[in-house]
């Protein structure tokens, strides 16, 4: 049985195998087009069905966000209205004065307060520049201390009163605006409405004494219009308080009812945002609920099922008709690909046959977006890649030796050494032949490391006495200019380092950062052991470097425009080229105050 099995996949292996590709590529399209439309029959509908839901829920979600942003920006502007009214200065003078009369401030003598026509009338006047057409703020009514309410004509006084009683606020220490729920509001012309409240403590500005209390109201409809506007189509929302009223609604005779027993909808008693289908057959709704915070409310968008599925079905007969076009395509495009795939790879050997000759800049011209092409384009990048290492390869020598030139020039320092006999002839003159003698001693030491029978890699510890002595020999010349301070790990001591990497970077934090900001700064030299590297640390708070300057020099191409740019360039470059790229200079630096140079190198034992 094994043998005939064994004996089947063969002569099957080897039928496959006797027909033609261009055959192989027809069957293979044909049979995976069919397949491919037998499958989207079947999960179609649910697929585009789970699409459509997910797009609904973003677009409700960014609605609901976009009302409560509105009905947040709507009630931080009416709060700003009353907290602008309580301290208004005229409606302060006149509550002021009642509020004197009141409490008998002025001993028996007359005061003038509300009584006052004309106190009445600039009363009237500062709480009508806030009310309708110029706000969305309906009416409003103010409650002296003296348990007088005034109104600028709109407002129904006594039903203030008794709906929020003499007596509100007049001890309310509270300066914030309190909000009311959604309450019914009597208007002298227009009747009965439905209104929010929204009072403010009027404080005295001077005495801190409370004198009285503003009421703005906002119809319902105000705040209904914010998610009337744009709304899904189909769609129902609802605004429902903490106790599960709702208080706006499009359907104004939702208001005032419990919301699960109006809408049979149940919202997360967490508080937190929500997204779910709720109900069955054509009741099913897509409910999508959002926090507002400042006031506990929930606002609620409630859209039918039917109304966000109803392109279904246009969308499964494009799927089935795309699916039709698509397998009369593959039949030509499977005849057209069977005959064309052979033609770019004879294209791609005639390239490789002429390369062989000794032609490295010849690359393969055929541009596509099948395998072929991307075999194309893999071979034109390796190619590219070859000559790019070749070119990289001849400038690294190139640099190699540029960089060993230059090292033997570092290593003499004419200038260096004529300024140091320069400084040690001037203590001589000056009488001070201690300080020239330890000066000579600096500069023998520095030459005799820096010379080192000609090694390019010293250790640590002997990297560090050469910039020592070179530190001490430049403070004796810009004593003004420059304190230092060297903190090495003497665990790090006798690990290697290429000679003169630090010196080129201190020369240029005295030159171009200490003395250009002209005024006493320190560089400070710290190493250590971080893991399997060392990091020597050189900081100056001197002038600083741009961003440009630092970029250049992580990229190892110097400091842009400076003179003592190849030294660091130098450095950079030499510590890529000896230990590769991981390694080099990490540099820190703000304009103008400080600059910052890490070396990161291996631990090599010296």
């Amino acid at each position: 049985m094994l043998f005939r099995r064994r004996f089947n996949m063969k002569g099957f292996s080897k039928y496959i195998g006797g027909i033609s590709i261009k055959n192989k590529i027809f069957i293979a399209n044909i049979l995976i087009i069919v397949v491919f439309i037998s499958t989207q029959s079947i999960f179609a509908n649910t697929i585009s069905q789970k699409a459509i839901i997910e797009k609904a829920m973003n677009n409700s979600s960014r609605e609901l966000v976009l009302i409560k942003n509105n009905l947040q920006t709507l009630l931080s502007t009416i709060e700003d209205y009353s907290k602008i009214l309580a301290s208004d200065y005229r409606l302060q003078s006149v509550l002021y004065n009642d509020y004197l009369i009141n409490n008998e401030v002025n001993a028996g003598k007359p005061v003038e307060g509300l009584n006052n026509l004309s106190m009445n009338k600039t009363l009237s006047e500062t709480m009508s520049n806030i009310v309708e057409p110029n706000t969305k703020i309906k009416a409003v009514s103010i409650l002296t201390s003296n348990q007088h309410w005034v109104d600028v004509g709109f407002a129904d006084n006594a039903y203030a009163s008794r709906l929020f009683g003499y007596g509100y606020g007049a001890d309310d220490r509270t300066y914030l605006p309190i909000w009311t729920g959604l309450i019914k509001f009597r208007f002298l012309y227009e009747g009965e409405d439905n209104v929010f409240a929204v009072s403010k403590t009027v404080i005295h500005k001077d005495t801190g004494k409370t004198i009285g209390r503003v009421f703005l109201y906002v119809k319902e409809t105000t705040i209904a219009s914010i998610y009337e506007e744009g709304k899904n189509k189909g769609g129902e929302f609802y605004i429902v308080d903490s106790a599960g009223r709702i208080i706006s609604s499009q359907n104004k005779a939702m208001l005032y009812r419990d919301f699960k027993e109006a809408v049979s909808i149940s919202i997360p008693s967490d508080g937190k945002d929500a997204s779910f289908i709720q109900g069955s057959g054509r009741q099913e709704k897509l409910i999508l609920t959002h926090r507002f915070e400042p006031l506990q409310w929930t606002i609620v968008s409630a859209i039918p099922m039917d109304e966000i599925t109803s392109e279904r079905k246009e969308i499964n007969q494009l799927i089935i008709g795309l699916g039709a076009a698509c397998l009369l395509l593959a039949l030509m495009v499977s005849f057209l690909l069977s005959r064309s795939i052979t033609r770019p790879i004879f294209r791609l050997a005639k390239t490789m046959r002429e390369i062989r000759t000794g032609k490295m800049q010849v690359r393969s011209s055929y541009q596509s977006t099948d395998e072929i092409g991307y075999l194309s384009e893999g071979f034109n990048s390796l190619m590219d890649r070859i000559e790019a290492l070749m070119a990289e390869n001849v400038e690294k020598q190139r640099t190699k030796a540029d960089i060993e030139f230059k090292l033997l020039q570092s290593q003499v320092k004419p200038h260096f050494l004529y300024n140091t006999v320069e400084t040690i002839i001037s203590l001589i003159k000056l009488g001070l032949g201690k300080q020239a003698i330890t000066a000579a001693q600096y500069m023998a030491n520095f030459y005799k490391i820096s010379l080192s029978k000609g090694n390019d890699i010293i250790s640590i510890g002997e990297e560090m006495r050469l910039t020592e002595s070179y530190l001490e020999i430049q403070q004796l010349r810009y004593v003004e200019y420059m304190a230092y301070t060297m903190e090495i790990d003497n665990d790090i001591l006798t690990y290697s380092i290429p000679k003169l990497t630090l010196q080129p970077i201190v020369e240029n934090a005295i030159y171009h950062g200490l003395k250009l900001k002209k005024e006493k700064g320190i560089i400070r030299i710290t190493g250590r052991r971080c893991g399997n590297n060392v990091e020597i640390e050189i900081y100056d708070n001197g002038a600083g470097m741009h961003r440009d300057q630092t970029q250049a020099i992580m990229a190892g191409s110097g400091v842009p425009n400076e003179a003592g740019g190849f030294g660091i360039r130098s450095v950079s470059n030499r510590i890529r080229m000896l230990y590769g790229d991981r390694y080099g200079l990490k540099v820190e630096s703000e304009y103008g105050v400080y600059t910052k140079i890490i070396i990161v190198l291996p631990l090599h034992s010296h």
